[in-house]
């Protein structure tokens, strides 16, 4: 069984081991070798230094600059939302971990305290300020999403207006301080489209790199209130069934698992859809 073990961030100068993991990320893309997953030292021999950050499978996990990239022509770019329908999961939180270090390194460069360059930490994922001694590590920001149905099992699906036209999803937030996952959802969903809801039930989470969140899942009951979309972030709500349902996003997010469970659930108790 593959398997991701993450490991303390530490820049790596000698040549990488051919079974080396090696993870591009120009743009928002993630490169890929001709069998379809992270390409290996042996088949993409690099220059420059790089950022060892774990271990896949027993080998070395690491992050490549995008500085003079030389990409074997039987290679692949596809962008990083995509890579998670398609990569096996160890290979998927190895992305993720990638992404979310490089957004942090490239934005944590100095410290917030007194203005010095921060140097790594060799024994932890994290950076120092050699002046002050501040140490920094990477932020995680947990947001909430989740699955409200009605009596008649109908699903809550809403439109951001950040979306493409025609796509709906679940309602979601980003948990605020002092607030507990729970009061986030209680929240989120007043706030967005005025109702209220019960029996909240956790379903599993989702490291999210975009650039930095951790999706929390939950499944919830609609109790009361007008269906009334914040018409800011949210321009249109509403509960549907399966034959209604709206464009929805693409497998590989926590959103769509959570819908595809709603669905499987939904087909198991009605026999008219």
């Amino acid at each position: 069984m593959s398997i991701f073990f993450p490991a303390a961030a530490a820049v790596r100068t000698v040549p990488a081991a051919p079974d080396e993991v090696l993870i591009a990320l120009p743009g928002d893309r993630v490169i890929l070798s001709g069998t379809g997953h992270l390409p290996r030292a042996a088949e993409w021999p690099i220059d420059g230094d790089r950022l060892e950050f774990g271990r896949l499978d027993g080998a070395a996990c690491s992050l490549v600059g995008e500085e003079n990239l030389r990409v074997p022509e039987t290679f692949r770019e596809i962008e990083v939302r995509f890579a998670f329908t398609v990569l096996p999961e160890p290979e998927q939180i190895a992305v993720c971990r990638a992404r979310t270090l490089a957004n942090w390194r490239r934005n944590r460069r100095f410290c917030g305290a007194c203005g010095l360059e921060l140097v790594d930490l060799a024994d932890e994922c994290a950076r120092k300020c050699p002046g002050c001694g501040t140490v920094f590590y990477p932020q995680i920001s947990p947001a909430v999403i989740v699955a409200v149905t009605d009596a008649a099992g109908r699903l809550l699906l809403a439109h951001n207006g950040k979306f493409r036209e025609g796509l709906y999803s679940l309602v979601a937030g980003f948990v605020e301080p002092g607030e507990s996952m729970e009061s986030a959802v209680h929240r989120e969903i007043r706030e967005e489209v005025g109702v209220e809801v019960k029996n909240l039930r956790y379903m599993g989470s989702q490291s999210w790199p975009f650039p930095n969140s951790l999706m929390i899942g939950f499944t919830a009951e609609y109790a009361g209130g007008v269906l009334r979309p914040d018409g800011v972030e949210i321009t249109d709500a509403g509960f549907f069934t399966p034959r209604e349902m709206p464009a929805v996003p693409p497998p590989g997010s926590i959103s769509r698992t959570l819908i595809d469970n709603w669905l499987q659930t939904y087909g198991r108790t009605h026999t008219d859809e």
